[in-house]
This record gives C-alpha cells, sequence and structure tokens, in this order.
C-alpha cells in the first residue's frame, strides 16, 4: 500500500498487520499525530499556557492573601447576612451605607458587600461577630464595621476581599 492509501483511522488505530505495512511505508510513530506537526505544536502551546496560567493564578492567590490591601471602617445599616455557598459555607453580608449631604441630612449611599473570613486570621471570633452583625440587623441598628482587604482571598475562606474584624453599635443618629 502506498502511503497516501491508508485512511485517517488506520494510522492513529492501526491493527498489527496495518502497522507493519505503516512502519514499511515511512510512518516512523504508528498511532500517533507524527504527521500533524501542526496540531502537536499548538497542543504543547495550549498545555503550556494552561499551565503558566494555574501558575500564576496559585502564586497571585497564595501571595495575595497575606498581603494586606487596604483597611478601614464603615457605617450604616446591616440589611442582609447569610451563609453562601455549594462546598464551603462562608458568612457573607450587606450594609447600606450612609452619607451626609451638605445640610447634614443622611441619606443612602449605596450598598456594601462583605464577608466575615472563615479562616479567622486576625484572631477574631467569627460566631461572635455572626451574632453580633445578625442581631444589628434584626434590629434595624446602625453599626460601625472595620474591616481589611487582602489583595485576593481563597473561595473557601470568604467571598468578597473585604473581611470584617469588628462590629460597634452606634447610638440612634439624631435629626
Amino acid at each position: 500500500m502506498k502511503k497516501e492509501d491508508f485512511t485517517f483511522r488506520q494510522r492513529w488505530m492501526p491493527n498489527l498487520e496495518e502497522a507493519e505495512d505503516l512502519r514499511e511505508e515511512g510512518y516512523s510513530s504508528v498511532g500517533r499525530s507524527m504527521d500533524f506537526p501542526v496540531i502537536d505544536f499548538f497542543g504543547r502551546w495550549a498545555r503550556t499556557l494552561f499551565l503558566a496560567g494555574a501558575v500564576a493564578w496559585s502564586a497571585y492567590q497564595g501571595i495575595g492573601n497575606n498581603i494586606e490591601y487596604s483597611k478601614g471602617q464603615r457605617v450604616g445599616v446591616v440589611n442582609k447576612v447569610s451563609e453562601k455557598g455549594l462546598i464551603w459555607k462562608t458568612k457573607e453580608g450587606q450594609l447600606s451605607l450612609e452619607g451626609r449631604t451638605s445640610t447634614g441630612d443622611y441619606v443612602g449611599a449605596g450598598v456594601w458587600d462583605f464577608s466575615i473570613d472563615r479562616l479567622a486570621k486576625h484572631g477574631e471570633n467569627v460566631d461572635e461577630l455572626y451574632s453580633q452583625i445578625r442581631q444589628a440587623m434584626e434590629e434595624g441598628q446602625r453599626v460601625k464595621i472595620t474591616y481589611k482587604q487582602p489583595l485576593a482571598a481563597w473561595p473557601w475562606r470568604a467571598s468578597t476581599t473585604y473581611l470584617v474584624q469588628s462590629v460597634k453599635p452606634l447610638e440612634a443618629k439624631a435629626k
């Protein structure tokens, strides 16, 4: 048989007799794609790109989880507290932020999503924070939330990068 007479199946999955014929015709690697160097080239590139991306993402997450990007405080009323996740349950919440006008009146300034650090890397008591936030939500009380923000957070640690450190109830605002 001539080289061009072999079918695609015979080149990729030859039986013993076909394999011997293929070798005689000059196919060096029977059952592999040595006759399609373009596919092999792009396959290597795709594999290399995927591995490089996986290494870069892992490095970013590993380093970013331990670098503090920002810290601060926000004031508002908690309007949602929940435990989210299919595999890892993280404690999440939303705070209705407040702003002030030039006349001193309070106005709504937006909603802020936050998480309670499941790993408690800074010594906070996760269950106590969660119960304080839930109680403030049930009472409709204004709170000041102190948070830290790392560059990244593992999915089992928190859904957001705003990690609550403490919660302080505030007095009712004067009108």
